[in-house]
């Protein structure tokens, strides 16, 4: 793709200009293309570095793009893009800035005022924490002293078993210890919202992504170091940030194909020009019409139920805030600009 941008996200922004990247990066010029007073931060695609590779050479790629979104925060509020957005051209990353603008200046003010902090919660003994429950859980106490008096060779599925119990005790343990972990930093540092991401090991009790106002940071450390003395020495907590809000806004582009609109159109019934008001009105309508729960003998309604919510997606993310015609002439070659689920991708 000679000539193709690779693009990390949209500032405020309405002259060119060019960002030096911290030297880990290695993506060579960063710079900004304009749309009216807004502008999306990229860089020529070198597809050797951007290109497929392993798990560990996209591990780095990724640490990159978010390094050189990172350094643009230091001067500018900045919607991430999703890792990987490539467009053809100028003209296309133009294309994508027009789809979006209204939408993206929104964001922009309200990014202004936020950041994220990512917090994870570990156990700092793990093993004690096992062994503590194998201890005080009377029925794993028991069972463990009649699995040690067989023969090794008979315990396998006994030992698995073990596992088992000790692994349902440690989640309802972590679900508890969420619980009170996030209604005390909402009490006390006035949170706003907050996303769970996956839990990576057993060892780990809470990986949130909290935003906030950016004077509220001070409260939230504090908080946190409540959180850290009141556990003593048992959890150990991690805090990342101040980040752009990669959990709450991260955006990802899709080239928009006439086809797919127009069958989406024509399945919720709309007219050649829309709303996002009347894309969830047509949508609320079909919802009491054809949900499956009111055709139990219709072998067909889950999967047309289906089409209609992935007809509702499409035609709400291409309308966006806006009247949007959906005449060919309109729709071919525009895109649609979206909040991206990174939890999904997971």
């Amino acid at each position: 793709m000679a000539g193709a941008k690779y693009i990390y996200g949209v500032i405020n922004a309405n002259n060119k200009k060019k960002f030096v990247p911290v030297e880990e990066a290695k993506t060579g010029e960063v710079y900004s293309i304009c749309y009216q007073d807004i502008a999306s931060v990229v860089s020529d695609y070198p597809e050797s570095f951007f290109g497929y590779g392993t798990r560990e050479e996209v591990a780095k790629k990724l640490v990159s793009h978010q390094t050189v979104i990172e350094e643009v925060m230091k001067e500018y509020a900045i919607i991430p893009f999703k890792f990987g957005t490539l467009l053809e051209n100028d003209d296309e990353v133009k294309k994508v800035l027009e789809s979006g603008y209204f939408e993206f200046k929104d964001w922009l003010r309200e990014m202004d005022k936020k950041i994220e902090l990512d917090v994870v919660a570990l156990w700092n003994d793990f093993n004690s924490v096992i062994k503590k429950i194998g201890e005080e859980k009377e029925d794993i106490r028991n069972f463990i002293q009649e699995v040690a008096k067989k023969p090794p060779k008979e315990t396998f599925q006994d030992r698995v078993k073990i596992g088992c119990m000790i692994k349902d005790v440690c989640d309802k343990k972590r679900e508890v210890l969420q619980k009170e972990m996030l209604e005390f930093l909402r009490e006390k540092a006035k949170i706003e919202n907050f996303k769970k991401h996956e839990i990576m090991d057993d060892k780990m009790i809470l990986n949130y992504a909290f935003l906030l106002d950016k004077d509220k940071e001070k409260e939230f450390d504090q908080a946190l170091g409540e959180l850290n003395k009141h556990y003593s020495e048992r959890i150990n907590f991690k805090c990342v940030g101040p980040l752009p809000l990669y959990s709450f806004s991260t955006y990802e582009v899709k080239k928009v194909d006439y086809e797919a609109i127009e069958k989406a159109r024509k399945l919720l019934g709309l007219a050649e020009e829309i709303s996002a008001s009347n894309v969830k009105e047509a949508y609320r309508r079909l919802v009491q019409e054809k949900h499956p729960d009111k055709l139990p003998d219709d072998s067909d309604s889950s999967r047309m139920f289906e089409e209609i919510q992935s007809a509702y997606k499409l035609l709400l993310d291409y309308c966006g805030t806006e009247k949007k015609s959906l005449i060919r002439e309109n729709v071919q070659g525009t895109y649609t600009v979206s909040v991206f689920d990174i939890e999904k991708e997971m």
